[in-house]
């Protein structure tokens, strides 16, 4: 879906921005050459606004390698081109309200607000030092002010008041707005949040973007402090779990029980088997994926 989002973005630039150049550069970064060839050149036969743009999604989509899975219901091809069509209509038209940043539009190979990744080091007082990566979604400009928003996207199977709360104080957003400085040269501390429903119901409620979430310095202090608390855990048990301190509120977290309650339900010896023998390697996250690209 991430990447569904960066295509709404990218044809932005090329047919509301009218920075065609800047936009094929911006594909071919996200998507490789020939991924982004193929899914634009089917695109571009349409006249079509909201066709063309369609098409363009349904293709990202169509060539991500995603496979359905017989046990989740919710998170299916069918209900993610569902939801594409719900944001499709909630963006289009809004475009020209929220344009994209352009580093510098005379050069294509400048730095644009569509998927950036950010690798920084944090350095403390003390002088310890943490590593910090992630993935900025968008970066865009409120056009009757001049303000800079980080754009963010959230996938959802419910879009609550109690939702769009969470964000009021959710680290994710503070980071982010801490590491745009090192990603931009300048540091926002407001975001846009679109949360979309997968699958969507139909009841005027499936996309719901809002706006402004703001930070202070005061929370980036608390966000690092955090940061720092949760590094430091991990560094500490990460070659002894057995000591670890366990907060049992997280075992059915989000209405869904924890797909580790098993194991740490069981005997130390048991977990110890299951952690020699059943473990493998977690798959790098895309940002991780893009930092070693």
């Amino acid at each position: 879906m991430h990447e569904m989002f960066a295509a709404v973005r990218i044809w932005q630039l090329s047919e509301i921005q009218k920075l065609p150049d800047h936009a094929q550069c911006t594909g071919k970064r996200i998507f490789g050459a020939a991924r982004w060839n193929k899914c634009w050149k089917h695109c571009v036969s349409y006249t079509d606004e909201r066709e063309q743009l369609m098409e363009l999604c349904f293709s990202i989509l169509a060539t991500a390698g995603w496979k359905d899975d017989e046990n989740d219901r919710t998170r299916t091809m069918t209900n993610m081109e569902l939801a594409t069509i719900v944001y499709i209509d909630e963006r289009l038209y809004g475009m020209e309200t929220w344009p994209i940043y352009v580093e510098d539009v005379s050069n294509p190979q400048s730095m644009v607000g569509i998927e950036q990744v950010f690798d920084v080091t944090l350095t403390f007082e003390d002088s310890k030092e943490f590593r910090y990566i992630g993935t900025i979604d968008g970066l865009v400009i409120k056009a009757p002010t001049g303000q800079y928003y980080l754009d963010e996207n959230k996938t959802s199977v419910r879009l609550s008041q109690a939702w769009r709360d969470s964000f009021d104080m959710k680290h994710q957003i503070t980071g982010y707005c801490a590491a745009s400085t090192a990603v931009f040269g300048f540091r926002t501390l407001r975001s846009r949040v679109t949360g979309l429903k997968i699958p969507p119901s139909n009841r005027g409620e499936d996309c719901y973007p809002f706006e402004p979430i703001e930070r202070t310095e005061d929370a980036i202090q608390h966000w690092a402090t955090w940061l720092r608390e949760m590094a430091e855990t991990y560094e500490k048990y990460k070659d002894d779990f057995e000591h670890a301190a366990r907060y049992t509120h997280s075992c059915n977290r989000y209405f869904r029980t924890c797909s580790l309650l098993q194991f740490c339900a069981d005997t130390a010896e048991g977990r110890q088997i299951a952690f020699n023998e059943s473990m493998v390697a977690a798959e790098p996250s895309p940002s991780e994926r893009s930092i070693g690209e």
